[in-house]
């Protein structure tokens, strides 16, 4: 029989295991700090996303490792600069604790981040076109990939081939103008003559076929933007005859279409940068400098050439295709 005394330090036994089981299990007894959601805007300079699979891959990467809520808003009107600001505006009354932002106008933003119109801090992406002296900055040197990639093309292809440049003032935006100004340079430098050609998938056909027909060549032709890049690609591979009229297409970009079209040996050669690690990169900065680390800081973010063969390479596998 067990005693009165054996009976109390039964219940005391149990009562002390009831005790353990609710610290361990529920936050009953002990809270665990609650952690600090962050509001964090990304606001880009296009109307639509599709370019930015790999990079919001990376922010939805951060956005759980760093504990922060992300919003991707995109522009109603393409390069919209006012429109930018508007947004921009509305998300900081709206509660964001930071922006991500990938200028329309780069001076424009950076002056209103040091006149102080944005009060909270901000990641820009930028084309390298201006330092701000108040923001975090992930640049890529898109005028250093202009000249690589115009390189690349004037090393592997005939040295007599017209050149064709396919641009769109309007709707390039920074990246693209300096990317352009990049190649230009690299061909005047070689002395080589080419043509800057407004795209319009319309009339591209007949210019094609003209500019080969003129000079008895194949044409090299390099395109600003990854929209143009695309959109050139599939106007080749629904007509042959473009085909035989074109001794190399160059660009760059990072999107499945893109990198289809290489593998089907339409696209010659592109450039590309590390988009998951430059999202991931942007929504760190941006909960960094909301914790207080808001000291002006650039970051430069690599690009590489590459082609059909590299598309299946283990050192490029991660880079084009990331898996979070």
């Amino acid at each position: 029989m067990i005693g009165k005394r054996g009976k109390w330090m039964i219940v005391l036994y149990m009562i002390f295991l009831l005790v353990l089981f609710l610290m361990c299990s529920t936050d009953l007894i002990i809270r665990e700090p609650e952690k600090e959601i962050y509001q964090v805007a990304v606001i880009i300079e296009d109307v639509r996303d599709d370019q930015y699979s790999n990079f919001r891959r990376g922010m939805e990467q951060a956005a759980v490792e760093f504990n922060a809520d992300v919003r991707f808003i995109t522009l109603y009107e393409k390069l919209d600069a006012a429109q930018q600001m508007e947004l921009i505006e509305r998300e900081q009354q709206d509660g964001a604790d930071a922006l991500i932002i990938v200028p329309v106008d780069e001076l424009l933003v950076a002056d209103a981040l040091e006149g102080k119109q944005i009060g909270i801090p901000a990641v820009l992406l930028s084309s390298g076109q201006t330092e701000s002296l108040v923001a975090k900055t992930i640049v890529v040197d898109y005028e250093k990939m202009g000249e690589e990639l115009a390189g690349q093309a004037l090393a592997k292809e005939p040295e007599g081939c017209p050149v064709l440049l396919l641009t769109d003032s309007k709707g390039s935006g920074p990246a693209g103008r300096r990317f352009r100004e990049g190649a230009e340079r690299v061909l005047q430098e070689n002395g080589r003559e080419f043509q800057r050609i407004e795209w319009e998938p319309k009339q591209f056909p007949g210019t094609l076929r003209e500019t080969a027909a003129a000079s008895g060549q194949k044409a090299v032709i390099l395109a600003e933007s990854p929209e143009i890049l695309a959109e050139a690609a599939g106007l080749l591979g629904d007509d042959s005859l473009l085909q035989d009229d074109t001794e190399g297409l160059y660009g760059r970009g990072s999107t499945m279409t893109i990198f289809n079209e290489l593998d089907k040996g339409l696209i010659s050669g592109i450039c590309v940068t590390d988009e998951f690690k430059r999202g991931y990169t942007g929504v760190q900065l941006a909960v960094q400098a909301q914790e207080g680390l808001r000291r002006p800081e650039e970051i430069q973010v690599d690009f590489y050439y590459i082609e059909k063969k590299d598309l299946r390479a283990p050192a490029y596998e991660a880079l084009l295709f990331p898996i979070e």
